[in-house]
């Protein structure tokens, strides 16, 4: 093992040490086999022990030193026999805590504030095919600003298919459960229940109709409930699906999926909350 770089720095350290002392052993073998007449043997321990001194020594130029090794056949090894070095993997690693360090503080939290899972209900939102065009450019200005990220959370096909769930068939580049959007607001158009979404109140756009709260269609819930816009949020895109022979790559239309909070209406609240 000393001579493959697959454990930590101060593991191959050892390692390291230990094959090139060992190594020396071979050299003692392949002599004596000689003396003997046993050439064949002889000549093929004596091989080994120059392949393994030429490891023993890219490795202490490695994991001992800032130099470059000389004659260093390591990429060419890690092309065919498909070994990631040990530093590529930690920048990757890195990389990917990064991202998601990046991605949580560029997300927008949600813009009504924090409620009660058990105040929550969904919310049905049909879109026009106008109101569905608006939700693609936003998305495309969430993107341009550096708030929606299509990476899966840093992770590749194997480590999505490693960590799908028995049920799970597809994962979505923006998370499965969506993305805040920036501003979010409802408001009454034409006695309909209007979902306006953009990048600012500025840039708001319609991106759909409330049809249902919950099991109850919107006036009706109205009538017996206080309302508010709990969550906005943005889902679908692109996403990978599992087949036969690994994930399939998918692209499907962004839309909004929203969350209502409500509160009975046997409590009083000033008027221009009801």
């Amino acid at each position: 093992m000393g001579m493959i770089n697959v454990k930590s720095k101060l593991k191959n350290q050892v390692y390291t040490v230990m094959a090139f002392v060992g190594n020396w052993y071979l050299l003692y073998i392949g002599i004596r086999f000689l003396q003997n007449g046993r050439f064949l043997r002889g000549f093929l321990l004596l091989a080994i022990f120059l392949a393994f001194l030429y490891f023993s020594i890219m490795n202490i130029y490695y994991f001992f030193t800032t130099k470059k090794a000389p004659l260093d056949i390591s990429p060419i090894l890690e092309k065919y026999i498909g070994g990631t070095p040990e530093e590529i993997r930690e920048k990757e690693e890195f990389r990917q805590r990064l991202s998601r360090v990046e991605r949580a503080s560029r997300q927008s939290s949600s813009p009504s504030g924090v409620f009660d899972d058990q105040m929550l209900l969904p919310a049905q939102v049909r879109s026009s095919p106008v109101q569905k065009s608006n939700i693609e450019k936003i998305a495309l200005q969430m993107e341009n600003a550096g708030m929606l990220f299509k990476d899966y959370n840093g992770r590749s096909d194997d480590e999505i298919q490693t960590q799908m769930q028995p049920d799970q068939t597809e994962v979505y580049a923006i998370g499965d459960n969506g993305i805040q959007l920036p501003y979010a607001d409802i408001r009454m158009i034409d006695d309909k229940p209007t979902v306006f979404a953009g990048m600012n109140q500025i840039e708001e756009m319609p991106v759909g109709e409330i049809a249902k709260v919950g099991l109850s269609n919107f006036s009706n819930a109205k009538l017996e409930n206080h309302l508010y816009l709990a969550d906005a949020l943005l889902i679908g895109g692109e996403k990978k699906v599992a087949g036969r022979s690994g994930m399939i790559t998918e692209k499907e239309n962004y839309s909004i999926k929203i969350n209502i909070a409500y509160k009975r209406r046997n409590t009083s609240l000033p008027e221009g909350l009801k």
